[in-house]
């Protein structure tokens, strides 16, 4: 009998068409690219000390106290409260809220409003809770992440709440883009598919900051671009990979202890499923394939964690290799460099709203200490008829990344 990959690895193909449907999504539109482009789709959390509510006369007990709860409260009961209240609300009003320029009738948006509210203010609560866990540890290929597209949906509300309810709000606004921004923090803790939300939450807040840049100063300024230059940042995409490596062991694991004629019954499933796209490999050389498959992805996580560009190239050739050679190889690794493409865009964002912030607060002459990350060099800003435009250096198909701001 002619075999092919394993069931386990059908998962796998399904989860490699999630991520590339996640990376062809547009970016936002604050990111104006100069020519139309394919437009492909970082961990540790910094929550914010909840406010201090001491007894003046018992002040060191009920500081504990306050410690204590923030430890032991779990973070994700408090989203998946604001998931439920999302989840109650009607197809249509779910519709207003997928983009914050949506303009709506007085009453439609006050109504509106008064149900988002409560979202933002779970939202704003989990924020100063030092744990979260969504109890799906350790990651599978049989894991389910139920709460990556809810976390996406309030992040897109708590922007819509920004734009429409905060008009006399500056803070208000300031601490839904906020935690937004520490949502997404959040879910890029889950793997390569929680990191590509985060970076698409990312781009919904920076989309709506751009656009209204002179409603942040001072403080609000400051505290975003703290949370915005945060090099935790820096280290998703390392850690995404190392998590997918670890995914793929314990792939290997399960594939390896099964039974004989379960794991021929499996494969024949995935022959009839699959066809003629499906490699034909016996199981020893399923196990090889994806064992050098970890392999490659441990050496990529590496590269990205020292920034070594040597290492990177080391890697780039050696994957090429392995593409040539491992029938499996190209369902893992052909979408990594769009992958890659879009965290570097995601990390020049970021550095184009730090600099957007202080261009807003203290003129042109700032830019000189706001580095384009892509280049070292201060972006390039043009003043526009509504407000200016920073350009960096970084590129895309050969298209330079833009922001409008207004």
């Amino acid at each position: 009998m002619v075999v092919g990959a394993a069931a386990a690895v059908a998962v796998l193909l399904t989860l490699t068409l999630v991520v590339r449907y996640l990376l062809r999504e547009s970016s936002p539109p604050a990111v104006a690219q100069s020519a139309q482009t394919e437009d492909p789709e970082r961990q540790p959390r910094r929550p914010v000390p909840a406010s201090e509510f001491a007894d003046e006369q018992e002040p060191e007990t009920e500081t504990m106290s306050q410690a204590e709860n923030l430890r032991t409260t779990n973070a994700a009961t408090l989203y998946q409260q604001a998931f439920a209240l999302y989840d109650a609300l009607s197809k249509d009003e779910k519709g207003l809220l997928v983009d914050w320029r949506t303009n709506v009738d007085a009453s439609v948006e006050a109504e509106l409003c008064e149900k988002v509210r409560p979202i933002c203010d779970l939202m704003h609560q989990a924020t100063a809770v030092t744990n979260c866990d969504w109890g799906i540890e350790p990651l599978t290929f049989d894991t389910k992440l139920p709460h990556l597209s809810p976390a996406r949906a309030i992040a897109r509300a708590a922007i819509w709440n920004a734009a429409h309810c905060r008009e006399n709000d500056v803070t208000g606004a300031s601490e839904d883009v906020l935690s937004t921004l520490r949502l997404g923090k959040i879910v890029s803790s889950s793997a390569l598919i929680g990191s590509l939300v985060d970076m698409a939450i990312q781009g919904t807040a920076e989309s709506y900051v751009a656009a209204n840049i002179g409603l942040f100063r001072g403080s609000e300024s400051q505290q975003l671009s703290v949370l915005l230059t945060d090099p935790a940042y820096e280290k998703v995409p390392s850690q995404a990979l190392e998590q997918e490596a670890s995914i793929h062991e314990r792939l290997i694991a399960k594939l390896a202890s099964l039974p004989a004629d379960q794991f021929e019954k499996q494969m024949s499933e995935v022959d009839e499923a699959f066809g003629e796209s499906s490699p034909k490999m016996d199981r020893a050389a399923v196990l090889a394939s994806l064992q050098q498959i970890v392999d490659s992805q441990r050496t990529l996580a590496k590269a990205l964690a020292s920034g070594s560009e040597d290492e990177y190239e080391a890697w780039q050739k050696s994957s090429a290799e392995l593409q040539n050679s491992n029938p499996l190889a190209e369902m893992f690794f052909g979408s990594y460099d769009k992958y890659l493409d879009r965290a570097d865009r995601a990390a020049v964002n970021r550095a184009l709203i730090v600099a957007g912030l202080a261009v807003a607060q203290d003129g042109p002459s700032a830019l000189q200490s706001q580095l384009d990350p892509s280049t070292g060099q201060p972006f390039v800003y043009t003043e526009t008829s509504d407000g200016f435009e920073l350009q960096s250096g970084y590129k895309t198909n050969g298209v330079p990344l833009k922001m409008q701001f207004k």
